[in-house]
Order: C-alpha cells, then sequence, then structure tokens
C-alpha cells in the first residue's frame, strides 16, 4: 500500500491512504496519524494538482528523488554495482519489475519487500531503505552554511543536490520579492535576469512542467510539513519499528543513547525512538555521524552529533532543544 501512494498519484489515492493508516494503527500509531494527515490533503486536492505536487517534491526537487541506491550511493559505479546486484534479487525472488522504470525506485523496492521474505530483505530494507529514507526526511542545513568544495565533491552527491536546492528557492524567493515591488508601483531593474523554466508555464529540462501560481509564496511553503514527507515519515516509522523486532536486540550504544534521549526529553516508554549511524559528508567530521529522530507535540524531532554512535556521551545532548 505505500508502493501505491507513493507512486505517481492516481484516482482513489485517499481511499489508499486511509486504508494503509488502518493497518498501521495497532502497529504504530505515529505513522497512522501522519498517513491520517495526507489523506485529509489527498481528499481535498484534485488529481492534477496532487500530481503536479508529487512531481515538484520527488521530480524536481533532487533531495527527495525517489530511487534507493541514489540516496546511498549518487550517481556513480556503486550505485551501478547496487543495481545490478538489485536486479539479481528480483530475478532469484521471481519478481517482475516495470521495465520502464530504473529498479531501485522506491515504489518497485518496496513492491519486491511486500511479496518476499528471507534475510536478504531484511538486509536490503535495514541498510538500504531505512537510510535512504533517513536521507529523504533529513531537512536540508540553514542558508547560513557555507559550503566548499570538500562538501559537493563526495560519493553521494547529496550535498550538491542540497545546494542547488537551497540556490533554487533563493532565486524564486528574490524574484517574488521583485514582483511584489512592482506590484507596489516601484520600478524593476530592467536588467533583471529571469532564472530559465521559472516562468509560468515553462518546461524544464526532462519536461516537466514548473507549475508556479501567481500567489504560490515559498515561504509559507516552507513552514508546512510536506504531505509526502509525512508519507516517508511513515513509512520509515513502520519500517524501524519491524526490523527492531526482527532483528536482534538493539545494540549496548544504541540502548545507551536511546535512553539519555528518554530521561532528556522525558519521553515514555512507548514512544517511538529512532538511533541509527549514517555517512557524513560535511568537511571535518568523522565517516559516520550519529542521527536521532522522535516525535513529540511539536512535531519531529530530529538531532545528529558528529560522532560514530559508540562515541557519543550523554554530555552531546544537552543543547538539544526540542
Amino acid at each position: 500500500m505505500f508502493a501505491d501512494i507513493l507512486d505517481y498519484p492516481e484516482l482513489d489515492l485517499e481511499r489508499k491512504a486511509s486504508e494503509c493508516a488502518a493497518l498501521v494503527r495497532g502497529v504504530q500509531p505515529q505513522a497512522a496519524a501522519l498517513l491520517e494527515s495526507f489523506r485529509s490533503f489527498a481528499e481535498e486536492t484534485a488529481v492534477g494538482r496532487l500530481q503536479e505536487v508529487y512531481s515538484g517534491f520527488f521530480d524536481l526537487n533532487s533531495i527527495c528523488h525517489p530511487y534507493v541506491g541514489y540516496q546511498l550511493f549518487g550517481e556513480n559505479y556503486k550505485r551501478s554495482i547496487f543495481l545490478v546486484e538489485l536486479k539479481k534479487s528480483y530475478r532469484t525472488g521471481g519478481f517482475e519489475s516495470d521495465p520502464s522504470e530504473i529498479p531501485d525506485r522506491l515504489s518497485i523496492v518496496l513492491r519486491f519487500a511486500a511479496q518476499s521474505e528471507g534475510e536478504d530483505v531484511d538486509a536490503l530494507l535495514n541498510k538500504g531503505l531505512l537510510p535512504a529514507l533517513e536521507r529523504m526526511t533529513t531537512k536540508p542545513e540553514t542558508d547560513g552554511h557555507e559550503h566548499g568544495h570538500a562538501d559537493i565533491d563526495g560519493d553521494t552527491g547529496i550535498e550538491r543536490a542540497k545546494l542547488d536546492d537551497r540556490q533554487l528557492r533563493k532565486q524564486l524567493k528574490d524574484e517574488q520579492r521583485e514582483a511584489r515591488k512592482a506590484a507596489e508601483g516601484q520600478t524593476q531593474k530592467d536588467d533583471r535576469k529571469q532564472m530559465s523554466g521559472q516562468s509560468q508555464g515553462d518546461v524544464l529540462e526532462g519536461g516537466f512542467l514548473l507549475a508556479m501560481s501567481e500567489d504560490y509564496d515559498i515561504e509559507e511553503v516552507e513552514k508546512r510539513t510536506h504531505p509526502y514527507h509525512q508519507v516517508l515519515d511513515a513509512l520509515r516509522l513502520l519500517l524501524h519499528e519491524g526490523m527492531t523486532k526482527k532483528l536482534a536486540d538493539r545494540s549496548v550504544e544504541q540502548e545507551r543513547v536511546l535512553g539519555w534521549t528518554r530521561e532528556r526529553f522525558n519521553l515514555d516508554e512507548d514512544e517511538t525512538i529512532m538511533v541509527s549511524e549514517l555517512p557524513c559528508s560535511d568537511p571535518g567530521c568523522p565517516p559516520v555521524e550519529t542521527h536521532v529522530v522522535f516525535w513529540t507535540e511539536a512535531g519531529r524531532q530530529h538531532f545528529k552529533v558528529y560522532k560514530p554512535l559508540a562515541e557519543v556521551a550523554a554530555d552531546d545532548l544537552l543543547d538539544w532543544r526540542a
């Protein structure tokens, strides 16, 4: 059902989201709440607009390209090896993927996992899909973060995507500011440069139509949780819940950080907390960093420590504020 929801939108999307939320509710209430929020959005939004939102979030936003291998490795030989191995797994499991799609597309990987079982599938979910979802749902750094060449020339290409995305948003904001000045009777600069493809109705490279309504407010949109971001978060919560039960006991290091986090934020024992290690692409930081994610009434809380999980200390949590 998650595969259907995360495919290109078609009619009846709100029903699928509702059924998925009902199935999830008894296992992961927080995930169900996120899906209910998405259902409400899908119910009140026309299919055509849903498709625009989908393309804007997944296809035009390089941070959230819905390809597991891209999120893990970027566009390099490592992803090619991953794709080859994935095709082998599909053939071995008798799974037929859409030949018009790249096999590591999120919805295809989910469909394969839904009809398969075994240690290989668990490994794909735990070491492939979960880290990919972590990257897709992690907010980009602030505009004030200065990027150097070391930031954007690494293996993953994720930092380059983040940088490109920030530049895009900045240019859109600048254009909005100029448009407001013009509406107030101020003179626009004749030589102001328009970013290619950002005019209403222009077609971007790859054939995507960027439908920017005249009242589209970038700053307001950035304050809201994106509906598809909610679906990705719900999926990650559910997978984390299932994988935690399938795998052996949590590591001692994870349990230690979980305990500190519960104590730091007065969280109940039944509250979901995710602790994981991810590759770090920031200059000067260790090869891996520790991420901690949980939910409060204020929303999703995400913190990271620029240390491997085994080196995290209780004092590293003191500056965290929910």
